[in-house]
């Protein structure tokens, strides 16, 4: 691997302690005994990381359910990712988004996928 060269100024925020930025939603209001997430992101703007706190804190606004559902082909991609989740044994609509925690590919070619959905979204 090359060397590559980094300003001062970027190396200096690449060094430097972590900064907390609070995020304000409309759900603070309806959960005042709500909990804090902290997320540690690789946004280089104080902008970028703002929008990727309002749109934690927006999947986050409601209580939380965690499902498994079983999805053809080996999906181990999946985990990490917010996807459109369409499975009606589990009563979601078409185009509900899920967060998926947990993917485990199985023998029978198949994944089984453990989300997070919002309840009340």
């Amino acid at each position: 691997m090359a060397d590559t060269n980094v300003t001062a100024g970027y190396a200096a925020q690449l060094k430097a302690a972590q900064r907390e930025l609070p995020v304000a939603t409309a759900a603070a209001a309806r959960f005042p005994k709500g909990r804090t997430i902290t997320s540690a992101s690789p946004f280089a703007t104080e902008a970028g990381a703002q929008a990727e706190g309002a749109r934690l804190a927006a999947f986050y606004a409601f209580p939380l359910v965690e499902d498994v559902a079983i999805v053809a082909g080996a999906r181990a991609d999946l985990q990490g990712r917010c996807i459109a989740a369409d499975c009606r044994r589990l009563d979601y609509r078409p185009g509900d988004l899920v967060f998926v925690i947990g993917a485990q590919e199985l023998d029978n070619g198949t994944t089984s996928l453990t989300v997070l959905k919002r309840v009340g979204a």
